[in-house]
């Protein structure tokens, strides 16, 4: 299961001890959203006037795995024409850990030194112009995402000399199939080459990395990487981009070859008629000492309004994990002791709104009695379970099966299809943690910047009110300038207040759909564990067993007084051959369940393309919005007079 405290999202944006008003006393102080994560975003370049970088930069904290700090030290600077750095303060034979020592001291082509004269900005290479010079080198999609998790320290959006250098090298070991870590590197590091950078090419002219500037390309660009993002259209939208993130996501297995001896799985209905569950968190509280809170559970489909607390989808869970082991089972929010403020029952609140949509989207789970019972029953489900105990044995007792059909549609090489999709998953749940992430990021700098919209106004509002107290009224252009800067903190207002509404639908859309997506495939993961752990089989003991009460029954069989045991070995016999032609059905059964919930989990790519289309259709409309805000304040602000000799 995947913990909350192993999540790297467990810090809401809805967190209360973030919730400063705006208009206390600390309205200037930083935003209230401002973090380790992007201190940086402000001023990327800070006030370095040269190109070497700052020693404090030595000391970043870095992602995995270069998560060691440095206690001294270095400069940098050019001998001999090549990038060097002098050794450390304290010489060691362990490879540094960090990406901007790794090379320290060695002597580098001047080929290394030119690329980052190139592409530096004040010292520093940004985020955007070191990907642009990964880009160059062709390297797949992995390498370079491995390359930027070992040089760009947590959360910053440039990297230093030291750790672009460090960046060239690893370029150099990808195309030299040299295994990308800093251990590798570290070893090779007296022989490196230059790495192979293709001419970066715009507009049919060679571009100046020095003019690198991290901003979104124009979408007038009509470069190679443009062109390639131009595609037909599909029902009013353009196709995603090969480099979007879907193209990582639940990639599983390829699809089947046709066989004429497999029989293809029936799933016209798994999507039809789709139910959503929406979940509140009641108003008041219940219980005498102990207090807790109640949800509400609403089902429009079912025409139900129900309440229920915690503890009950708690039990939901366990139940629907003893009655169906060899299905996806999403995960509940993990239960928490001690403070509950209301940025965590938010986030719990989410947790379980996906937990009950995923039981009722999936085609076995959602027609399951339990379910029905809980989205319905009107009395407290403690109550009722009392009365009315479900059973708890597995699906394959429960139910009869028609083994023949069903081992029809499995394929025979089940076993390498869920080895391979066991091994995708398990990338793509690192991809999907790490989107989540960067997606709430994204949200929250959203969130800080609607609020020092507002701060903004409302200082400007106070400017136009002391400068009309004071002296405008002296003035007919300063009373303009005053009516400008009302005009100003209006559309401002405006702005906040469309970003606020962006904030709500990213933190519910887009947000809580990519981890849906996280959830189902953790549940993917979790299925297979479980089905290692509980399809034992013991065929094998029981033919032996079968062959020896065979061969006792023949050398017994005929010989007096050995009647009442060769019953007994024909009794022993008859159930163990009806045990182990249970067993293969069983297993049988298992097989088709494992294959129906992988193709279940391979047609959610479609899940995945209407997240995407649904986020950009928002980011379009709010965009719209936001153009026709501002454009509405350009005519109030060209009146604002602007000629010297008329303030007189």
């Amino acid at each position: 299961m995947l913990h909350e405290e192993d999540d790297p999202l467990s810090s809401s944006i809805f967190s209360s001890t973030l919730q400063t008003s705006f208009m206390d006393g600390r309205s200037m102080q930083p935003s209230l959203f401002s973090s380790s994560h992007y201190e940086d975003v402000n001023d990327p370049w800070g006030n370095s006037g040269t190109f070497s970088s700052p020693p404090s930069d030595l000391g970043r904290s870095f992602t995995a795995p270069n998560i060691q700090s440095l206690s001294s030290t270095t400069t940098t600077g050019h001998t001999n024409g090549h990038m060097g750095y002098p050794n450390p303060l304290h010489s060691s034979t362990v490879p540094p850990t960090n990406a901007a020592m790794v090379l320290s001291g060695i002597s580098l082509p001047e080929s290394y030194n030119s690329l980052f004269t190139e592409a530096q900005r004040s010292g520093r290479v940004s985020l955007m112009s070191l990907h642009k010079v990964l880009e160059r080198a062709h390297l797949s999609a992995r390498d370079i995402e491995k390359i930027i998790q070992l040089v760009v320290p947590t959360g910053t959006s440039y990297v230093t000399r030291p750790e672009f250098t460090t960046a060239l090298a690893l370029i150099y070991c990808a195309q030299n199939h040299i295994d990308l870590s800093l251990n590798s590197l570290y070893q090779q590091r007296e022989a490196l080459g230059t790495p192979v950078l293709s001419t970066p090419v715009t507009n049919g002219k060679v571009s100046n990395p020095l003019n690198d500037s991290p901003s979104v390309p124009s979408p007038l660009t009509t470069g190679d990487h443009a062109r390639s993002a131009i595609s037909p259209k599909l029902n009013g939208y353009q196709h995603s981009s090969p480099l979007s993130p879907s193209s990582s996501t639940i990639s599983t297995t390829t699809e089947p070859q046709p066989d004429q001896s497999i029989q293809k799985l029936n799933t016209k209905n798994w999507f039809k008629s789709i139910e959503e569950i929406r979940l509140t968190i009641a108003p008041e509280r219940e219980g005498f000492i102990f207090k807790h809170v109640n949800y509400i559970v609403t089902s429009q489909k079912r025409s139900s309004i129900v309440l229920r607390r915690f503890s009950d989808f708690w039990w939901l869970m366990e139940i629907l994990a003893r009655r169906y082991p060899f299905r996806m089972l999403p995960n509940l929010p993990p239960k928490k002791l001690g403070g509950r403020d209301s940025a965590f029952l938010e986030k719990r609140r989410k947790g379980l709104s996906r937990f009950m949509n995923a039981v009722v989207r999936h085609p076995t789970l959602r027609d399951d009695p339990v379910v029905t019972k809980f989205l319905t029953e009107p009395s407290e489900l403690a109550t009722w379970r009392k009365q009315y105990p479900p059973s708890v044995e597995d699906e394959y007792k429960r139910k009869q099966h028609d083994i023949d059909t069903l081992k029809s549609v499995v394929p025979g090489d089940l076993g390498e299809r869920i080895q391979k999709t066991r091994t995708s998953v398990g990338s793509s749940i690192d991809h999907y943690v790490n989107l989540c992430f960067i997606m709430e990021r994204t949200i929250r700098r959203m969130h800080g910047q609607a609020t020092d919209y507002v701060r903004y106004s409302i200082a400007l509002n106070s400017l136009a009110e002391s400068e009309q107290r004071y002296h405008a009224s002296e003035c007919r252009s300063c009373q303009l300038i005053v009516h400008g800067y009302e005009k100003v903190a209006k559309h401002m207002q405006k702005e906040s207040s469309i970003l606020d509404n962006q904030v709500s639908i990213s933190a519910d859309g887009v947000l809580e759909n990519l981890k849906q997506v996280r959830d189902l495939l953790v549940s993917f993961r979790e299925l297979v564990d479980r089905k290692d752990r509980l399809a034992a089989d013991n065929s094998d003991v029981l033919k032996k067993r079968i062959s020896t009460a065979k061969s006792k029954i023949t050398q017994h069989k005929g010989v007096p007084g050995m009647e009442s045991e060769v019953d007994r070995l024909m009794d022993s016999l008859r159930s163990d051959e009806q045990e182990l032609k249970d067993q293969k059905w069983r297993q049988t059964f298992i097989q088709y369940c494992i294959w129906a919930e992988m193709t279940y989990l391979h047609k959610q790519q479609a899940f995945v393309s209407t997240l995407y289309r649904s986020y950009v259709k928002e980011m379009v409309e709010f965009s719209k919005l936001r153009a026709d805000n501002w454009a509405k304040l350009e005519e109030p602000v060209f009146d604002m007079p602007v000629d010297w000799d008329i303030f007189t």
